[in-house]
């Protein structure tokens, strides 16, 4: 869309298969930097994007990560575990869990919850600046900077964020 009104087909369908293959971000440079449209390209886009996630099962998605972890047996990794029983048991009981709180160094688990997709929103909390940065572009996670002291205090934390 940098010279046109409309995305091409080829364009459409890049993005939703870019969105169903689980891209959490996309980048137009061209289309906004020197396109004649930049705004109607990001609107299409954003269009695109939520046409794609409105035809995505992600239950099942959900329960296809969960079989191919359960079938790597001893070699899936702890924190992928963790991510996947953290996911079920939201799963299981939708009404009760509104939100997953992690606390990360390096943002590993805040990407790894995000990668089972799960409906609930996720805050990854960091005393790493650079760490909350990054870990925004997760799919449904929002960063947060912590003082240095409240990564031991996991109680503290909690009381502060809610």
């Amino acid at each position: 869309m940098i010279n046109g009104t409309n995305p091409s087909r080829v364009e459409l369908s890049e993005v939703s298969s870019a969105t169903l293959a689980g891209a959490d971000t996309f980048i137009l440079s061209h289309e906004t930097s020197i396109g004649k449209n930049p705004i109607e390209a990001t609107v299409f886009l954003a269009k695109a994007i939520a046409e794609a996630e409105n035809v995505f099962d992600y239950d099942q998605a959900f329960v296809n990560v969960r079989e191919e972890i359960k079938d790597q047996g001893d070699s899936a990794a702890s924190i992928d575990l963790l991510a996947s029983t953290g996911c079920a048991i939201a799963f299981e009981q939708r009404e009760n869990v509104d939100l997953f709180i992690c606390i990360t160094e390096n943002g590993r688990i805040a990407r790894h919850l995000s990668k089972q997709k799960p409906k609930q929103p996720i805050l990854a909390c960091s005393t790493n600046g650079q760490t909350v940065r990054q870990i925004n572009m997760s799919r449904g996670v929002v960063g947060y900077k912590i003082p240095e002291y409240l990564k031991q205090k996991t109680e503290d934390l909690v009381n502060l964020i809610l």
